[in-house]
């Protein structure tokens, strides 16, 4: 702040002068207050200041209690909202697992084909017979396009299949639905899928259903 300068200084004491000159006539001109009249105003006073001061405590427990059902209320609606969010996502995950399987068996159906097509011989006749032949290797083919179009599909949605053949029976993932003697192979790992397992991301969509070799003793 600056500092008041004497014109400044004195006009402030001139006017707290006028100030107190002013409250010496309202005083004067006043009626005199005996001291049983201020003692009994005192009380009311303190009788007021005591019932605005209990009606103030209501109001802030009243305000208290509002706050802590408020805060319940929102933590029973946070709950309430994450229990929500987790069904649906469950929900999701059910339905897209069921999806992922449904194309699985179709996968397993067109694989069927594809493998009995290709193991069909035609015949001495069916030979002679051009039209027949080319119509086998065309469904041949169009099995096999099929069926690549299928796995690129499911390997967008994150489903790769389980590694099996050649490795150890692993309960976790393959289901041994058959046992076979190949005495080049060593004991209990899996050399045929009945049928083949997968994985969706990081679990276990389908096991895998496996024959498994078991020498003879």
């Amino acid at each position: 702040m600056r500092p008041l300068d004497d014109a400044e200084k004195q006009r402030l004491v001139e006017e707290f002068r006028a100030c107190l000159e002013q409250w010496e006539e309202d005083v004067d001109q006043g009626e005199p207050v005996d001291l049983r009249t201020l003692l009994g105003e005192m009380a009311a006073l303190k009788n007021e200041v005591r019932l605005e001061s209990r009606q103030f405590k209501n109001a802030l427990d009243e305000l208290k209690s509002f706050g802590e059902a408020l805060r319940e209320h929102n933590e029973r609606l946070a709950r309430d909202l994450e229990r929500a969010r987790a069904e649906a996502a469950e929900g999701q995950r059910q339905a897209e697992r069921r999806l992922l399987l449904g194309m699985l068996d179709l996968r397993d159906r067109l694989q069927a084909g594809a493998d009995a097509t290709a193991a069909r011989r035609p015949s001495a006749l069916a030979r002679l017979v051009p039209g027949e032949t080319r119509f086998a290797r065309a469904l041949s083919e169009g099995l096999t396009l099929t069926l690549q179009r299928l796995d690129e599909l499911l390997a967008t949605h994150r489903v790769r299949p389980i590694d099996a053949l050649g490795q150890p029976l692993d309960p976790q993932r393959m289901r041994a639905v058959g046992v076979e003697a190949a005495p080049q192979a060593p004991d209990g790992v899996v050399l045929r899928e009945a049928r083949r397992g997968f994985h969706h991301g990081g679990e276990l969509l389908r096991v895998a259903e496996v024959i498994v070799n078991k020498k003879a003793t």
